[in-house]
């Protein structure tokens, strides 16, 4: 596969990316987990997203606590 997708700041083509933990929250109280997808060319943010790797892991646990 080709990678034609580029980076909308430094317009680099992206064959991958980084990704950074960051809080997601409401107001001022951090409700999730999530994660942050970065050019690894710039380090622009390209997307941000609630964790789903820990938004999984804290719903097992809550499950196995019940």
């Amino acid at each position: 596969m080709i990678n034609s997708g580029k980076c909308p700041k430094c317009e680099k083509t992206i064959s991958s990316v980084s990704i950074e933990d960051v809080d997601v929250k409401v107001g001022f109280q951090t409700r999730w987990k999530g994660i942050s997808y970065i050019c690894p060319h710039c380090k622009t943010v390209l997307s941000v997203a609630i964790d789903p790797v820990a938004l999984k892991t804290d719903t097992v646990k809550e499950i196995k606590g019940r």
